[in-house]
């Protein structure tokens, strides 16, 4: 073989393991190591291809880059104001593609995340209230996600407006609680946690759906919900939570009895 063919090979070999660094949680743990060494640009740059590229490589890591590798980033911004600045520059381009109708569910699930880790949940309910306008479909699909800034904002009637019919979010909410049951059931591997998760997913869906019925005055329909809710469950722990969300929510609306 010939000396050139020698360089192309070699240059071919030295591009592709420059564009592909390898596996995005060795990123993610190399960019901690920097951090911890004070090399913060490194971390930087580490944080930025992992928050670009991770999914690509492992769809898996797709609550780890929205959650982990978030507040290890805020952290370095901490020491490192570049690093601060880099994700709220991130943070405001994708804002803009969303508000100018090239968003998607993924997208503003990043600039919810991003928002959160940076106490800035009022510029995510911004942010929805401009989709409703420029990209109401959109918004709709988003609501789940955005649902608890919202009410945290008391954007009640807003809630209102984009939220299911409650015969449809107790339905979906059965169909996953049930579905986890059985997991936990049958799986080796689904340990106490998936089981605790499952539990505070049930009820957190369930406080969440009754406070956008009560504030807005539908406590036939809160009643009715909380009924189905109650129906046929029989994991204490849940009728337990169940009965104190009753109480919070409804018992002065409820007849004696």
């Amino acid at each position: 073989m010939k000396k050139s063919a020698f360089l192309i090979i070699g240059m071919i070999i030295f591009v592709s393991a420059c564009s592909n660094p390898g596996d995005p949680e060795k990123v993610l743990a190399r960019a901690r190591k920097y951090a911890r060494q004070g090399e913060y640009e490194k971390a930087l740059q580490d944080h930025i291809w992992f928050h670009d590229n991770a999914l690509k490589y492992k769809p898996s890591l797709y609550g780890v880059r929205i959650t982990f590798a978030l507040l290890d980033w805020i952290e370095l911004g901490k020491n490192y104001p570049k690093a601060h600045n880099a994700l709220i520059d991130i943070r405001d381009r994708k804002t803009d593609l969303i508000k100018n109708r090239q968003g998607t569910r993924e997208l503003f699930h990043d600039v919810k995340s991003i928002n959160k880790y940076l106490n800035e949940s009022q510029k995510t309910v911004d942010l929805f209230k401009e989709m409703t306008v420029c990209d109401f479909e959109l918004a709709k699909s988003c609501y789940p996600l955005a649902k608890d800034d919202l009410i945290a904002h008391q954007e009640f009637k807003l809630c209102d407006r984009m939220m299911e019919a409650p015969m449809f979010i107790i339905r979906d909410m059965r169909k996953i609680l049930d579905q986890n049951i059985q997991i936990y059931k049958t799986n080796q591997w689904a340990d106490t946690a998936h089981l605790e998760w499952t539990i505070k997913y049930y009820l957190e869906e369930t406080e969440s759906t009754l406070i956008v019925l009560v504030n807005n005055n539908r406590f036939v329909e809160a009643k009715r919900f909380l009924a189905e809710a109650s129906k046929d469950i029989d994991i204490a722990r849940i009728n337990a939570g169940l009965a104190d969300l009753k109480n919070k929510y409804l018992a002065n609306q409820l007849p004696a009895g």
